[in-house]
């Protein structure tokens, strides 16, 4: 069976609020004035896998504790 080619987009710990806030509600700068980018917020995880639920799981087990932004990744290939 082949594999396929996903990118998830991971939020780094305690940054969920300023991920939303930066991608979703385009606010660059957060509560406590520090400038919101995407390295800061966030970062991308390609991993090649046979279905969707494996792409998670091995995701899930490289970050254990990190959120996944499942509306900003993709099947990619």
């Amino acid at each position: 069976m082949s594999k396929y080619t996903y990118m998830f987009t991971v939020i780094h710990e305690g940054r969920e609020k300023d991920y939303r806030d930066f991608w979703d509600r385009e606010i660059n700068v957060n509560s406590d004035g520090e400038e919101l980018h995407p390295a800061l917020v966030g970062f991308t995880e390609i991993v090649e896998a046979m279905n969707l639920n494996e792409a998670i799981a091995i995701v899930q087990k490289k970050h254990p504790g990190l959120t996944i932004a499942r509306d900003h990744s993709a099947k990619v290939g």
